[in-house]
């Protein structure tokens, strides 16, 4: 292994985290950051800020959970919850596993786009871009089946497929081309790849009851569950 690449795993800890972040917030305190400083006379002040802003937006402080499924909400729909609802006989395990595996896919490509990609929505027209539009890119590709092994069974994301996924792949299915670049194209297709590897390497975590998938982490916790609650 390179030294860089051992520098690089040695950040891979909490405490290298927190050691680094401290070590941010005393530069950025000292006016030795090149691009902003830190004035921590102004957090009382910024504190009420994110206070008024949140409640002339809820009111009740019903604030609804940041996570990647607000991505896959468009116009006040919920995509996924659409597709979760689709005629025929799919019990709690077997919905969970798709979850876990359209969240922990979707999550991996979900890195800066650059400022010129957009995704064309099918159902609004609309073009998304950032994050939003990553999202729903990676959930139109899981919901077509494009990193499923079964075709009977296109919600799901095995280990088999995700392991030989082409850069290709993710042109086709991200809308890229010449007018619509996509940062780190080839970087994302990589990571899934090493995704499917670990996943179909590691059956014992992936594949406790199907075919190794990400989604069979889901298996895993739920055998970790004591009464009902991991």
């Amino acid at each position: 292994m390179s030294s860089k690449s051992v520098a690089a795993f040695s950040l891979l800890t909490a405490q290298a985290v927190r050691s680094r972040a401290e070590r941010m917030l005393a530069l950025g305190e000292a006016g030795e950051l090149p691009n902003f400083r830190v004035d921590l006379t102004r957090l009382d002040a910024t504190a009420n800020l994110v206070i008024a802003t949140m409640r002339k937006a809820y009111p009740a402080l019903d604030v609804p959970f940041h996570s990647r499924w607000r991505h896959f909400c468009i116009d006040g729909e919920d995509r996924y919850a659409a597709i979760e609802r689709r005629p025929g006989v799919r019990d709690r395990a077997t919905r969970a596993r798709a979850a876990f595996d359209l969240a922990i896919v979707s999550v991996l490509l979900d890195a800066g786009a650059g400022p010129q990609w957009r995704y064309r929505d099918g159902a609004t027209g609309k073009d998304i871009g950032r994050s939003e539009g990553l999202a729903l890119a990676s959930l139109d590709m899981f919901t077509r089946g494009a990193f499923s092994a079964d075709p009977r069974d296109p919600l799901r994301a095995d280990a088999a497929v995700l392991g030989t996924l082409t850069s290709q792949a993710l042109r086709d299915g991200f809308q890229v081309g010449d007018k619509n670049p996509l940062v780190g194209l080839d970087g994302r297709a990589a990571l899934l790849r090493a995704l499917g590897e670990r996943a179909a390497a590691n059956p014992d975590v992936f594949g406790r009851n199907d075919s190794p998938r990400p989604g069979g982490l889901f298996d895993h916790l739920a055998a970790l569950a004591q009464n009902g609650a991991i």
